[in-house]
């Protein structure tokens, strides 16, 4: 390119910059709890569970089943409080996806609780179910499961009037949500902040090897 050539271009890209979303930075700790602080909780809960009058279940089983809503966030906190004094969890997830709220809710739930927490990935790990998954300390997908981390999206109601600065304002809060989600990504599994934004821009199922490569999952169970 010639230098004129160059000169032109970097005056368009600032003449147009204020109306585009930012771009994606690293930024770690978004939905992480401090580590001082989870050591608290883990030893109030190690103090509540030798004091405790009943029996308690060494692995408690949390099931996600289904569209990431409300009524399911509020039954993960449910199922999580039931098993407060657990020394571990096993997280069962077969989800398509669903709200991108409920997910976080349900991922600072997981991350809350004081024992290990275990993601058994069912037929789908998708969208919002993959912020669920990353929530777990481990994760294992079965040989059949379909996985699929992408870019959140927007469905405009037709009947609204959708002006040309209600679309860009709606294109910045989309990249706030999808730096987010792939810095909690980023953070949990230890991948590349840019591979998993080319990958999620594809918008297609990843193979469950590019997971495995990534840490998204740490193994495949294969079938008996």
């Amino acid at each position: 390119m010639t230098d004129d050539l160059l000169s032109r271009i970097a005056a368009l890209e600032q003449q147009v910059g204020e109306f585009l979303p930012a771009a994606l930075v690293r930024k770690s700790g978004a939905l992480q709890p401090a580590e001082w602080l989870m050591g608290e909780v883990r030893a109030k809960a190690e103090i509540d569970r030798d004091s405790a009058n009943m029996s308690v279940v060494d692995v408690a089983e949390i099931h996600i089943v289904g569209d990431i809503d409300d009524v399911m966030a509020l039954s993960v906190h449910d199922q999580l409080e039931a098993a407060r004094l657990s020394p571990a969890i096993r997280v069962h997830i077969d989800s398509q996806g669903g709200d991108y709220d409920a997910a976080v809710r349900i991922h600072r739930s997981i991350r809350w609780h004081p024992g290990m927490t275990h993601a058994k990935l069912g037929r789908r790990c998708m969208s919002a179910g993959v912020l669920v998954a990353m929530g777990c300390d481990r994760r294992v997908a079965s040989s059949t499961t379909e996985f699929m981390l992408h870019l959140t999206a927007d469905l405009p109601d037709p009947r609204d009037r959708w002006t040309m600065y209600r679309h860009i304002e709606a294109a910045r809060r989309l990249r706030q949500t999808d730096s987010l989600y792939l810095n909690v990504i980023a953070d949990r599994s230890g991948a590349d902040l840019a591979a998993l934004a080319i990958e999620a821009a594809k918008d297609e199922r990843q193979s469950l090897q590019w997971c495995l490569a990534n840490k998204l999952i740490h193994a495949i169970e294969m079938p008996l």
